[in-house]
């Protein structure tokens, strides 16, 4: 019999890209405030607790993959949501699995809990110092989880990006905020980039970050599972990235290059939040789960984002919003 998953924030980019990857190797369901009309989708906001029990006791899922949340470095003005639809919402969520016996919780957390570095590479050992509402809360969800005596896995990503061409699955959100996605845009488009901050300590003055392919991280999730449902693998914190950093400046040099065409930049004022470098180590991934970003060079990334956004959106998949 198939192993039964259930992924909060399913209608999300990597929650529809983590669900097409999966659903022919497991019996997956998906959980999202976005309604959908796919008999394996359930519409609720983890808020609602009372519905949330429903759907687990009546689907009693083997393991829960949970990245429901409230995910990109916001203005302070938004700590209620943060707290909200992170924290609460993960609250929510432990309480259910523990009334009805779900043992198994993969949990997605963030490189911004930690803190800024001077560029060194940031490792699960380094110090735990968010500076931003977004990380603060992610940070406390994995306490939340760390005390409720449940078997969990946090994976601390990094900057995910890119699509899966043979799945048809991608980034789109509404407005875009990623820094991939949105310059391949303006790019092909012709229209400007502005790029927040120019002042950072770091090789050009822009920020430092690594970007790992979803492709890259759906097989981490992959791996991970495996081990989990023949119970090698139990409470562990692992980060999941490329290993490599690159500059924003970099990054859209890249993208100029790969399209052949360039787009006038404009550098703004940097977001509250935003540090310097956040670059991983991924030695415990490849230890623990024998894993390594192998699909995560810049240039795959940037070409299957091209190819997402110049061919494969006329074919979108319907989780996607």
């Amino acid at each position: 019999m198939m192993k039964k998953i259930l992924i909060t924030g399913a209608a999300g980019y990597i929650g529809s890209c983590l669900f097409s990857y999966l659903k022919k190797k497991y019996e997956v369901y998906g959980l999202d405030k976005v309604k959908n009309n796919n008999k394996f989708f359930y519409k609720v906001d983890l808020i609602n607790i009372k519905l949330t029990n429903q759907i687990l006791k009546k689907l009693k899922p083997d393991l829960i993959i949970h990245l429901a949340g409230q995910s990109t470095v916001d203005s302070i003005k938004n700590k209620k949501n943060y707290i909200k639809n992170n924290q609460k919402a993960t609250a929510n969520l432990v309480k259910c699995m523990k009334v009805n016996g779900i043992k198994k919780i993969i949990f997605s957390s963030t490189a911004a809990v930690y803190k800024s570095n001077n560029n060194k590479i940031f490792s699960e050992r380094s110090v735990i110092k968010p500076n931003n509402i977004y990380g603060s809360t992610k940070y406390k969800c994995e306490l939340l989880i760390k005390q409720s005596n449940i078997n969990y896995i946090i994976f601390r990503f990094f900057n995910v990006c890119s699509s899966i061409p043979q799945l048809k699955v991608g980034e789109m959100h509404n407005p875009e905020t990623h820094l991939i996605p949105l310059a391949v845009h303006k790019i092909l488009k012709n229209k400007k980039i502005n790029i927040y901050g120019n002042a950072f300590k770091t090789r050009d003055g822009t920020c430092i970050r690594d970007y790992i392919h979803i492709f890259d991280l759906c097989l981490a999730f992959e791996k991970t599972l495996q081990l989990m449902f023949l119970n090698k693998i139990s409470k562990k914190i692992i980060n999941l990235g490329s290993g490599c950093g690159f500059t924003t400046l970099e990054v859209i040099k890249k993208i100029q290059k790969i399209i052949k065409k360039k787009s006038k930049i404009s550098f703004v004022r940097k977001r509250v939040g935003d540090v310097p470098a956040l670059v991983c180590s991924y030695k415990k991934a490849n230890l623990i789960i024998k894993w390594k970003p192998k699909n995560s060079s810049l240039e795959k990334i940037i070409k299957d984002e091209i190819l997402w956004q110049t061919k494969d959106r006329k074919k979108l998949r319907q989780f996607i919003y």
